[in-house]
C-alpha cells in the first residue's frame, strides 16, 4: 500500500501500513511476492536478491508473456541443459529414443496443439520418459526465442490454436497425459517454467490455471477471482491476479522491497512505475490535509479511479527496505523515485526528486551505499519536519507571544544539536570504521607479503627441481643415444653373423653333396671292377673252349661287345672324378 489516500476520498483518510504488513487477507492469506518484507521473513534468501538484481527498464513488457515470467531463476535452467547436453554428449538420450521409437509413434508440438486430448494422452503413455523430456525442452527452446521470428511465429500459431479450441474444458483435461498437460499451459500461458523438471504441480493446479481459474504465477497461486474481488478487472479480465500482476499491462514479477510497484490505498490492486507514469496514472492532485488543501504528486488507480499519496509510499519503501539494498538496487530505486516526482509542482516533490539526483551522481562518482542510505533517510525526516514550521498561512501571520518564540527557538536549536549529535556519531563511526579498514588493509598487506616470500621461495625450488630434472633428462637423453649405438653395432655384428651362417650352410650342403656323389662313385667303380673281372673270367673260359673246339661262337661276339661298353663307362667315369677330385 501507500502512506495515505487523498483525491476524491481526502476527507477520510488514514495512515496505510506497508503491503502485507496491513491486515489485508485472513488467517490463511496468501503471501505474494509484492510484499515489503525483510530478508529474514521472505523465506528465502534468493528472494530478495531477485529483486535487488532486477535489471532496470523504461518500458514494461507486452501483453504477452516475457522471459521475466519464468521461475525457477536462470541458474537452474542453465544447470538443467548442461545436464542435458552431457546426457547427449554420453550419447544416451538420444540413442535411446532411437532405438525405441519408429516414426510413426513420434509427435511434434503441432499434434498436441490441434489433436484431440484423448488421442494424445493414448500416444504419450507409449513414449519412453527420455522422448518426453526432449519434447518438452524443445517447447522451452522455442519459448525462449532463441530461432529468431521464425520460431517466433511458430509458437504464436501453436497458441492460436490452443486458444481457438473449444474442446479444451476441465472434463477432456482430466484425462488428458501430465506432459500433454503442462505442454498445453505453456503453450497457452507463454511461460515455460511449466515444463521445469523441479518445477511439480498437481493436474488440477495445471488444470485450473489453463482455464483461468487460478493465477499463472507459481509463487502465487491464488485462486481467481483473488479475495473474491468483484471489480471490473477482476471480474472480466481472464486470468488476472490482483495480488501480484499489474492492473495495465496484467504482468507479474518476483519483485520485492522496491518502488517498481505501486499500490492502491483503497482497493490493494497493484500497478507497475513504469506503466503508471506511461498511462498518465501518475500526477499532480489536490490533496486535504490537517483541513488545508494543497497539490502533491498522486496515483490514481485503473481498478478503482481513487488516488493515493505517493511521497508517504516512498518513504515507507525506503524506512523498510534501503539498508538492505545493495549499491545497485539503491541506484536503480532512487532513479525509480526520480522518475516519480520528476514533473512534481509541490515544494516537498521537487527537493526529493533533486536529492534523488544528487545520491545519484554521488553514487556514481564513490559514494558508499551505506552513507547515501542514511542520507536519504534523513532527507526524509528533514521533510516531516518542514510541514510543521509552515502551518496555514493564518497562524504564520499571527503575532506570538516572546515566551512562546523563546520555546520554539529552543525546540529548533535541540533539534539542530540532535542533528549534530547524530551527524558526530556518524563521522566517529566512519573514523573507527576508517581506522579499522587501514588496519585490516595492514594485516592484509603483512600477510600478502609473507605470501609473496613463500611464493618467491616455491618458485626458487621449483626453479631448483627443474634444473635437476633438465640434468636427469640429459643424461637418460645420452644414454638412449649410447643404446641406440650399440643396438645399431649390435644389428650389423648379427647380420654379418647371418651372412657368414648362410655361407657355411651352403658350403656345407655342397660339401655333402660332393661326398655323397664320390661314395656313389666309388660304389659304380667297385661294381664297374667286380663286373669286368667277372667278364674276364668268363672270356678266358669262353677262349679255352674255343680253342679247343676251333670254332666261333656268338656268345664271344656279346662279351666283346659288353666289354667295349664297359671300357666306354670307364673312361667316362674316369673324366668325371677328375673335377671332383
Amino acid at each position: 500500500m501507500m502512506g495515505t489516500s487523498s483525491g476524491s476520498h481526502f476527507n477520510d483518510q488514514s495512515s496505510m501500513l506497508p503491503p502485507r504488513q496491513q491486515p489485508r487477507l485472513g488467517g490463511g492469506g496468501l503471501q505474494t511476492s509484492l510484499t515489503l518484507v525483510s530478508p529474514d521473513a521472505c523465506g528465502s534468501p534468493n528472494l530478495h536478491e531477485r529483486g535487488s538484481n532486477y535489471d532496470q527498464i523504461r518500458e514494461s513488457p507486452s501483453e504477452s508473456a516475457s522471459s521475466r515470467e519464468t521461475w525457477p531463476t536462470a541458474d537452474a535452467l542453465v544447470a538443467n541443459k548442461l545436464e542435458k547436453e552431457k546426457e547427449r554428449d554420453n550419447g544416451f538420450a538420444e540413442h535411446s529414443v532411437v532405438r525405441h521409437i519408429s516414426n510413426s509413434d513420434k509427435l511434434s508440438l503441432g499434434d498436441v496443439a490441434k489433436e484431440r486430448v484423448g488421442i494424445i494422452a493414448e500416444r504419450m503413455q507409449n513414449l519412453p520418459d527420455e522422448y518426453l523430456d526432449k519434447f518438452k525442452n524443445e517447447l522451452r527452446a522455442c519459448l525462449e526465442g532463441l530461432g529468431g521470428s521464425q520460431q517466433r511465429e511458430e509458437f504464436l500459431y501453436l497458441q492460436k490454436l490452443v486458444q481457438s479450441r473449444g474442446d479444451l474444458t476441465e472434463k477432456t483435461l482430466i484425462a488428458a497425459h501430465r506432459v500433454q498437460l503442462e505442454i498445453l499451459v505453456a503453450i497457452k500461458t507463454g511461460i515455460q517454467a511449466f515444463l521445469h523438471p523441479s518445477v511439480s504441480l498437481s493436474q488440477a493446479s495445471l488444470i485450473d490455471i489453463f482455464l483461468y481459474k487460478r493465477c499463472r504465477n507459481i509463487a502465487c497461486g491464488s485462486g481467481l477471482p483473488a479475495d473474491d474481488c468483484a471489480c471490473d478487472l477482476c471480474s472480466k479480465k481472464n486470468g488476472f491476479c490482483n495480488l501480484c500482476m499489474c492492473v495495465i499491462c496484467n504482468k507479474f514479477d518476483f519483485e520485492v522491497n522496491t518502488c517498481r510497484w505501486v499500490g492502491c490505498d483503497v482497493c490493494s490492486h497493484w500497478t507497475h512505475t513504469d506503466c503508471a507514469i506511461r498511462n498518465g496514472q501518475i500526477g499532480m492532485g489536490p490533496c486535504v490535509k490537517n483541513g488545508a488543501s494543497s497539490a502533491e504528486m498522486l496515483f490514481r488507480c485503473r481498478a478503482c479511479s481513487r488516488t493515493s499519496e505517493l511521497l508517504g509510499w516512498v518513504k515507507d519503501v525506503f524506512q523498510h527496505c534501503a539498508p538492505t539494498w545493495d549499491r545497485e538496487a539503491l541506484i536503480r530505486e532512487l532513479d525509480y523515485v526520480s522518475r516519480i516526482f520528476r514533473g512534481s509542482e509541490d515544494p516537498r516533490g521537487r527537493k526529493l526528486f533533486w536529492k534523488c539526483d544528487e545520491l545519484i551522481d554521488k553514487m556514481k562518482s564513490g559514494l558508499a551505499e551505506p552513507m547515501a542510505s542514511r542520507t536519504i533517510l534523513m532527507f526524509f525526516q528533514e521533510l516531516e519536519v518542514d510541514p510543521s514550521r509552515n502551518e496555514d498561512s493564518e497562524e504564520a501571520g499571527r503575532t506570538i507571544s516572546p515566551q512562546e518564540a523563546f520555546n520554539k527557538i529552543a525546540e529548533v536549536v535541540q533539534e539542530a544539536v540532535k542533528k549534530m549529535e547524530m551527524v558526530a556519531e556518524e563521522k566517529m563511526r566512519m573514523v573507527k570504521k576508517a581506522r579499522l579498514a587501514v588496519d585490516a588493509c595492514e594485516q592484509e598487506l603483512k600477510d600478502k607479503a609473507r605470501e609473496v616470500a613463500s611464493l618467491k621461495m616455491e618458485r626458487q625450488r621449483k626453479k631448483i627441481q627443474i634444473d635437476e630434472l633438465e640434468i636427469i633428462v640429459r643424461l637418460k637423453q645420452a644414454e638412449a643415444d649410447m643404446f641406440e649405438l650399440k643396438a645399431n653395432e649390435a644389428r650389423r655384428e648379427a647380420e654379418r653373423l647371418q651372412r657368414i651362417a648362410l655361407a657355411k650352410t651352403e658350403k656345407s650342403e655342397d660339401d655333402y653333396a660332393s661326398r655323397y656323389l664320390k661314395q656313389r662313385l666309388h660304389e659304380a667303380e667297385a661294381e664297374k671292377q667286380y663286373l669286368f673281372e667277372k667278364i674276364k673270367l668268363q672270356e678266358s673260359s669262353s677262349r679255352a673252349s674255343q680253342s679247343s673246339a676251333g670254332t666261333s661262337d656268338p656268345s664271344q661276339m656279346m662279351y666283346s661287345k659288353i666289354q667295349d661298353l664297359l671300357k666306354n663307362m670307364y673312361n667316362a667315369s674316369s673324366k668325371s672324378d677328375g673335377p671332383v677330385d
